[in-house]
């Protein structure tokens, strides 16, 4: 083992925090200004010369680019140099455990934990990308939290600068193999969708317990990821969550051009999910543990917290973009009712049976749910089938389940009289359909398809058309884009 050294350029050595195959950590103190720094020291002395010079030049160009990456979500660079012959870089150092350490204590989070922690790398990995900087090495212990719950990712030490000459297929392919995406295990170009993929399985671990890819060599590991799918989560949590394995298996699409665009891109995904999980995934379970009681012998109350409420609750420590009512204690009803249907009454109860029935043989009880979130939040039968058929994880069968429900719903009967097609949830009525359309058309050129679903969301919370075009704005990512999005609103 080798020996701690006591100095490091001017910083004095505490104590040794890490090795990893790129080099060793260190805790120590800068002097000139009394903060503890973490010292990163970058081992190349197994390198030939030519490698090794090159290999320092490159990562003094990427620590350069790193230091302009300065986010909440992202440990500080302060400092690089050389140590007898050998790079290093001097970051904050972070008080807190590692996202590797907690999956090592207790394998699987709740997914609204899990979001929360993943929210807060794709804010880092924006920021980093937005810098020309691709981080190559996300995983689980790279992703650090502090006590307070904030996440900071760190370790670049290989990470590097997009749109420069080709690197080296030994340094292109750095990072850790079962993480790694597709591009990097050929050792073929890669871009800040690497991360995202590398994202994706590391939210796959969180929340299935287990690495997405495994195996019982770097080489079988990387054939599975360059050609198996990405497994299905566990069932019980399909059937809570169901639009979570849609995100995952995007992001960790094996082409670049299928995943997400970028990861705010995914980052809306995702609280899309975490919106639905207080909304619905937590009312079914609820009202599951009211039907089944306590089990025999425990003191455990019917209104104990399940994980996805315990999810929830624990996702109230991280950033989200919305509050989530609280579970009601009364959902256990197994068909939308009349009741039901009249706050939300897109389609008489009739079709929402026959269409929950469907539904129910490919997601199982949680149908009963999102028939009726779908049912209050659509405006066309296109929203209605659309969102549901998100819900079905197997693409064949989400086929084969729209093919069985487009004849129901275009055969479905009015609702009563007195209620409205937008249900409770008709604020947006208010507004001309022309002009949701003109939003609608203008937001899918900067955002994609998804910008059907924003300006449903948005209108349902507005009342003029200019809050309509201004809520839509936010949800541009580039200034540039956004004002560009803005000039073609309607003139006031």
């Amino acid at each position: 083992m080798e020996p701690i050294p006591s100095k490091i350029g001017r910083y004095v050595v505490e104590e040794l925090v890490g090795v990893g195959a790129m080099g060793r950590i260190y805790k120590a103190l800068d002097p000139d200004i009394r903060r503890t720094v973490a010292i990163k020291l970058i081992s190349t002395k197994l390198m030939s010369g030519a490698d090794r010079a090159d290999y320092v030049r490159r990562f003094r160009r990427e620590a350069e680019a790193a230091a302009r990456c300065v986010h909440a979500n992202i440990v500080t660079i302060y400092d690089f140099a050389v140590h007898e012959g050998e790079p290093f870089l001097a970051m904050e150092f972070v008080s807190g455990t590692s996202l590797r350490q907690m999956l090592d204590e207790r394998p699987a989070l709740g997914v609204g934990e899990a979001i929360g922690i993943m929210l807060q790398v794709l804010d880092a990995l924006a920021c980093m990308h937005g810098q020309g900087v691709i981080h190559q090495d996300i995983k689980p212990a790279n992703i650090m939290l502090t006590p307070r719950k904030l996440v900071k990712v760190g370790d670049f030490g290989v990470s590097r600068i997009s749109n420069t000459e080709t690197t080296t297929t030994s340094f292109a392919t750095a990072g850790t193999p079962a993480y790694m995406s597709p591009e990097q295990c050929r050792g073929g170009a890669i871009d800040g969708r690497s991360d995202l993929f590398a994202a994706g399985t590391t939210l796959y671990e969180m929340v299935a317990g287990q690495r997405a890819y495994s195996g019982r060599n770097v080489t079988e590991v990387s054939h599975r990821i360059q050609n198996d799918r990405l497994p299905l989560l566990p069932a019980e949590v399909r059937a809570a969550v169901p639009r979570l394995q849609l995100v995952l298996e995007r992001a960790t699409e094996k082409d670049p051009a299928d995943r997400f665009v970028n990861a705010m891109d995914m980052a809306l995904a995702l609280r899309q999910v975490l919106d639905s999980l207080g909304d619905e995934a937590t009312r079914l379970q609820a009202a599951e543990r009211a039907a089944r009681g306590p089990p025999p012998g425990s003191t455990e109350s019917s209104d104990s917290p399940s994980q996805a409420s315990s999810s929830r609750a624990a996702s109230s420590q991280f950033p989200s973009p919305t509050t989530s009512p609280p579970p009601s204690p009364h959902a256990t009803t197994a068909f939308v009712s009349p009741s039901q249907a009249s706050t939300g009454a897109l389609f008489d109860v009739d079709t929402l049976k026959a269409v929950q029935e469907r539904l129910r043989t490919y997601v199982g009880p949680i149908a009963a749910v999102l028939v009726r979130s779908a049912n209050q939040r659509s405006r066309s039968a296109e929203d209605f089938i659309a969102e549901l058929v998100l819900s079905v994880s197997d693409a064949a069968e989400r086929e084969r389940f729209r093919r069985e429900v487009e004849p129901l719903v275009r055969s479905h009967r009015a609702p009563a009289a007195g209620t409205t097609s937008l249900g409770s949830r008709s604020v947006a009525s208010a507004l001309p359909e022309q002009e949701l359309e003109r939003a609608r058309t203008a937001l899918t050129e900067f955002v994609g398809p998804i910008a059907r679903v924003l300006v449903r969301q948005v209108a349902a919370r507005v009342s003029t058309v200019e809050a309509l075009w201004q809520g839509l704005a936010a949800h541009v990512e580039s200034p540039a884009e956004r004002a560009s999005f803005l000039q073609r609103r309607p003139p006031r």
